[in-house]
């Protein structure tokens, strides 16, 4: 197997797991911010569900960066949980996105629902 086969591998297995133990279209999730980088660009992040700490399988399902302060989220101007949350969202359903996700406050997005800490 390429190296590309295997990540590919990881990331059914990440979504098949996070679909069947952790994530429902109602599921919250809990994002903690650990840590920030003096440049402000970088963030560290964590991702709980029901308190069990689901990053590893976000780290292989979004293709992220990990570490034990959590996972690496670059960027800067906007809400970077949001960003994550979409993000993880996207990678779950793609095109076919729960009608019942609403994020926070609904709108046009539609993702799961998250607070962050």
């Amino acid at each position: 197997m390429t190296k590309e086969q295997i990540k590919e591998q990881k990331k059914q297995e990440a979504r098949e797991y996070l679909l069947k133990n952790y994530i429902t279209p109602k599921t919250k999730l809990l994002i903690i911010i650990k840590s920030v980088s003096a440049s402000g660009m970088t963030r560290r992040m964590k991702v709980l569900v029901n308190n069990y700490n689901i990053s590893y399988y976000i780290a292989d399902l979004c293709q992220l960066s990990l570490n034990d302060n959590g996972l690496q989220i670059q960027g800067c101007g906007m809400d970077m949980t949001f960003w994550l949350s979409n993000h993880i969202t996207n990678c779950l359903w793609g095109d076919k996105k729960p009608k019942s996700l609403k994020g926070n406050g609904g709108g046009s997005v539609r993702c799961l629902e998250w607070i962050t800490a």
